[in-house]
């Protein structure tokens, strides 16, 4: 009798319980840092009704967080940052330690409820209940992605010629594994969320086409109608990133084209690419050409992050046997010395991606950078058949 009473009785307590149990059990296939803002954090902070909240991975010289919500991110890094506890004293924000070790320290930050009130001590009891499963499962993921990273690197810096033939095998399942993933990724986004947004945006149109409403409504209607068609669109931009189907219905140079035009609306800087005597390129397997798409792909994507640069070039040329992607900026450029063991949550594993892909192909990287003086890379790989992922 009580059991069905409580749900009335404290629907307050009925109800944490109720999301403590879904947590932990979402938490027993959480192996991503996307699983856990998703699935995790997302039902934390609507289970609180805080207005939002935060996941700090604190490492030795550098900080990544998740979030969910409204949070001040400055803050929140300030938070992590100050030796001293500051859960109880700072105004806005509460801080819980999740994990600490010798290589990285783990937080839970989390904002006042949206009644402008600081969580109470029955929701923050049930917050240490969630941390000391949460503890684990950080742990975990952590682990995952410290094995993949130190993986990519075995496969990017074999030290001989033979001995990185006798790895091929597991850089190609590395890569298709990889691949086989992004395919499903976009394909799960078409199949579901684009659909639904199809026809949200239909029934919203009916909406206001069925029924005499007030001009305002109308308006209101018809913006969101623009809205879900802008989300639409930047989630067929994500799906064409994830599968660059154009690849083999245009070929490699238009598509790198089409991305170039695309990312020249939104990237603080201007990119020049031209391609020179690359017909036979276009005659290699599909796998060879989107290897050369997802460097071409990583090399915007560092340039955007970290360049600061107002022109980017990328050139795509044939000479002397051999194919060569150019590529040059005049940013801030970098210390190459830092990408040779990049610690984890830096921005030197992309890069380590990419030197894998190149040695994959059989090509080789020379790269000129210093602080203050741009990046120049010249990726040059051998135009013989035979090169396959």
């Amino acid at each position: 009798m009580y059991t069905r009473l409580e749900r009335f009785m404290f629907p307050r307590k009925h109800m944490l319980q109720a999301a403590l149990k879904k947590i932990s059990k979402d938490l027993t296939s959480t192996s991503s840092f996307r699983e856990l803002k998703d699935l995790i954090l997302l039902d934390i902070v609507n289970t609180l009704q805080v207005h939002g909240g935060a996941i700090v991975f604190k490492y030795r010289d550098s900080t990544e967080m998740i979030i969910e919500g409204e949070i001040d991110k400055d803050e929140v890094e300030r938070i992590v940052n100050t030796d001293r506890e500051l859960s109880e004293e700072h105004p806005e924000l509460m801080s819980f330690e999740i994990n600490r070790h010798e290589e990285y320290t783990s937080f839970l930050i989390m904002t006042r409820k949206k009644s402008n009130t600081r969580l109470g001590l029955e929701e923050v009891q049930w917050l240490n209940l969630i941390i000391s499963y949460l503890a684990v499962s950080l742990e975990n993921v952590y682990l995952i992605r410290k094995l993949s990273d130190k993986l990519n690197r075995l496969a990017s810096q074999l030290p001989s010629e033979q001995e990185a033939n006798d790895f091929n095998w597991f850089r190609k399942l590395t890569f298709e594994l990889q691949e086989r993933e992004r395919v499903r990724i976009a394909t799960d986004l078409h199949d579901t969320t684009m659909q639904d947004l199809f026809f949200l945006k239909r029934k919203l149109a009916a909406l206001g086409s069925q029924y005499d409403l007030p001009r305002e409504a109308k308006d209101n209607i018809s913006s969101l109608i623009e809205y879900v068609e802008i989300i639409n669109i930047n989630l067929r931009q994500s799906c064409f990133d994830l599968h660059p189907y154009l690849l083999q219905e245009i070929g490699l140079v238009r598509t790198i084209e089409k991305i170039v035009e695309r990312e020249s609306y939104s990237a603080p800087f201007q990119i020049r690419f031209d391609a020179v005597g690359v017909q036979a390129l276009e005659r290699k397997d599909l796998e060879v050409k989107r290897h050369l798409f997802r460097i071409v792909q990583e090399l915007l994507n560092n340039a955007k992050k970290h360049s600061e640069a107002t022109l980017v070039g990328i050139r795509l040329s044939a000479n002397n046997g051999k194919f060569v992607l150019h590529y040059r900026d005049d940013g801030v450029g970098f210390d190459p010395d830092r990408l040779v063991a990049p610690d984890m949550g830096t921005s030197g594993v992309g890069m380590e991606q990419l030197r894998s892909r190149i040695l994959h192909l059989q090509g080789q990287l020379e790269l000129e950078a210093a602080k203050g003086a741009g990046v120049d890379i010249r990726i040059t790989f051998p135009m013989k058949e035979g090169l396959t992922a």
